[in-house]
C-alpha cells in the first residue's frame, strides 16, 4: 500500500504543478455541455488534464488458482504550444502496482511494475469541428521500474504511439490507440529482447445524463518476435460523468473484460473486472 500511496501522491503533484504551469493549455471559464464533457472524458486525444485511478481485479486466470489485482495510476497532462514545441501535446505516464501469482496455487506477491510513458502531439488538421476526426502521434517509452523479475520485462523500450478518434456521429465515439515498443537496453544480460505492439480499440455510446456504454478498456497485445505471446481480449461496461462544479468533474466506470484469443501465453487473465475513477481538472481548449 505504501507504493500505491507514493504513486498517487506523485500523480497529484504532477497535475498540481501542471495546473499552475504557464505551459498548461488551460482555458479558464470554459464551459461545455455534459454530452461534450462525456465525449472528451473518453477520448485519448482530448485536451483534458486528468488523474485516473483504476483497479483491475482478475477473478480467473489460466493455469493458476490465484486472483491477481493491479492498481493503475495514470495522470494526463496537456501542454500548450511554446517556442520549443509549437504543437499541443498530451503527456501520459502510467504506473502499475500488481499482485503477481507464482506457482499454480493461490499465492501472490505485490510488486511495482514497469512504467509506460507517451508524449502525444495532437494535430489541428483536418479540423476536428468539421470532419469529426481527431488524431495525434508521438514517442512511446517503457522504463524498467519493476521491483522483481516477474513484474516487468527488464528492458528499456522506445517506439511510436498514435491515436485516432471519430466523433462525426452524435453520441458515438470510435477510434483506437496504438503503441509499439522495441527494447534497446537491458537490466540483466539474460533478459529477452522485446518487440511489442499494443492496440486499444475505442467504442463509447452515450445513453444520456452523463451515462455511457463503454468498450475501450481491452488492450490487444502482439509480440512480434517468433513464438512470443499474443492476446486479444474484449471488454464492455457502463460509466457516468458527473459535473460537480466549474472545472471539477468526475468520470467513473465498471467494465468486464474477457480473453477471447491467446497464443503462446500459458498464464493470462481469463476474466477481469475493472473499476476506474478519473478526476477531470480544469478544462482546456483546442
Amino acid at each position: 500500500m505504501l507504493e500505491v500511496q507514493r504513486i498517487v501522491l506523485s500523480g497529484v503533484m504532477l497535475l498540481t504543478f501542471a495546473s499552475y504551469s504557464p505551459l498548461l493549455a488551460q482555458a479558464p471559464g470554459t464551459t461545455e455541455s455534459l454530452e461534450q464533457l462525456t465525449t472528451d472524458a473518453n477520448d485519448p486525444t482530448a485536451i483534458l488534464a486528468q488523474l485516473k485511478i483504476e483497479d483491475d481485479y482478475t477473478t480467473s486466470e489460466y493455469n493458476t488458482q490465484a486472483e491477481p489485482n493491479t492498481v493503475v495510476v495514470q495522470p494526463v497532462i496537456p501542454i500548450r504550444p511554446f517556442w520549443l514545441m509549437p504543437w499541443e501535446q498530451l503527456v501520459r505516464p502510467t504506473f502499475r502496482v500488481a499482485t503477481i501469482p507464482y506457482g499454480g496455487g493461490p499465492a501472490t506477491n505485490t510488486q511495482f511494475g514497469d512504467t509506460q510513458f507517451f508524449d502525444l502531439v495532437v494535430a489541428r488538421r483536418p479540423s476536428p469541428e468539421i470532419t469529426g476526426l481527431r488524431w495525434g502521434i508521438g514517442p512511446y517509452f517503457v522504463f524498467p521500474t519493476a521491483t522483481t523479475r516477474a513484474a516487468g520485462s527488464g528492458t528499456w523500450q522506445a517506439g511510436p504511439a498514435a491515436a485516432l478518434t471519430f466523433r462525426g456521429i452524435t453520441g458515438l465515439l470510435i477510434g483506437g490507440l496504438l503503441q509499439q515498443g522495441t527494447s534497446f537496453a537491458y537490466t540483466d544480460a539474460d533478459r529477452k529482447p522485446v518487440n511489442q505492439l499494443t492496440f486499444q480499440p475505442f467504442l463509447v455510446y452515450q445513453l444520456g445524463q452523463g451515462w455511457y456504454f463503454r468498450s475501450r478498456d481491452a488492450t490487444w497485445t502482439f509480440n512480434l518476435r517468433r513464438r512470443t505471446a499474443s492476446e486479444i481480449p474484449l471488454s464492455a461496461g457502463i460509466g457516468k460523468v458527473w459535473k460537480l462544479g466549474e472545472d471539477r468533474d468526475v468520470n467513473a466506470s465498471v467494465v468486464g473484460e474477457w480473453m477471447t484469443y491467446r497464443q503462446f501465453d500459458p498464464r493470462a487473465p481469463q476474466f477481469t473486472l475493472k473499476f476506474q475513477v478519473t478526476v477531470i481538472l480544469p478544462r482546456v481548449q483546442l
